[in-house]
């Protein structure tokens, strides 16, 4: 059987080996990945000097090759990431998925392109219904964004920092930060992982969103 290829976008440097190892289980073996990166010809002095955000820019969280955590502007790696969809394409790839949750505008594609925020937000809007929705996202600078974008859907957030790039053992301190009334919790960065969706899930007891699972369990079910 002839495999399809999948193409996975990161706004960090490929490849994802954080990610990779929670998706293959889920992707059955009908599908190749190719993986692309936003930062994949570029050193970390030059990501610093000349793609960090302004004071107005939109905050992205990623990650370098080696491991290390980067703070990007949406905005000035649109570029890239068109380059990055162009590229798969050329490459045969007939789905693509942007390995992040943030929003962006719309990109240029012949493939069927995913947009993980507008299927996880969507989701997660139906099943906290008008109850206090719980957000772990990576970097304080997203939380008033955060905090505004789900005002405007008249629901209500507890959100905490805590980055996936960074110690893992800040979970379960950052999680003391829910209380009861919190219905659901969203981990908002395609960077967290199985095993720090456990470790929020036994700290919190509540039911825990994982963006990269529900991802490529629709990629899974698109072939």
């Amino acid at each position: 059987m002839k495999k399809t290829d999948v193409g996975i976008v990161t706004i960090g440097q490929s490849p994802r080996i954080d990610l990779t190892e929670d998706i293959k289980p889920i992707l059955e073996e009908k599908f190749n990945i190719i993986e692309k990166g936003a930062l994949d010809d570029l050193d970390i002095e030059y990501v610093r000097e000349n793609l960090h955000p302004n004071a107005d820019d939109t905050v992205l969280v990623s990650r370098m090759r080696n491991g290390e955590e980067v703070i990007l502007s949406e905005e000035k790696i649109i570029p890239l990431l068109q380059k990055c969809i162009y590229d798969l394409e050329d490459q045969g790839c007939k789905i693509v998925v942007l390995l992040c949750t943030g929003r962006f505008p719309e990109f240029k594609h012949s493939s069927i392109l995913i947009y993980p925020q507008k299927i996880i937000h969507k989701l997660v809007e139906e099943l906290n219904g008008e109850k206090v929705l719980g957000i772990i996202v990576p970097n304080k600078d997203q939380v008033e964004v955060m905090r505004n974008h789900w005002k405007s859907k008249n629901i209500e957030t507890k959100i905490v920092v805590a980055s996936p790039y960074l110690s893992i053992s800040k979970l379960d301190e950052v999680c003391t930060g829910f209380d009861d009334t919190v219905s659901i919790i969203l981990m908002d960065c395609m960077g967290y992982s199985n095993r720090m969706k456990n470790i929020v899930s036994n700290s919190v007891g509540k039911v825990v969103i994982l963006p990269r699972n529900i991802m490529f369990s629709i990629v899974n079910e698109l072939i």
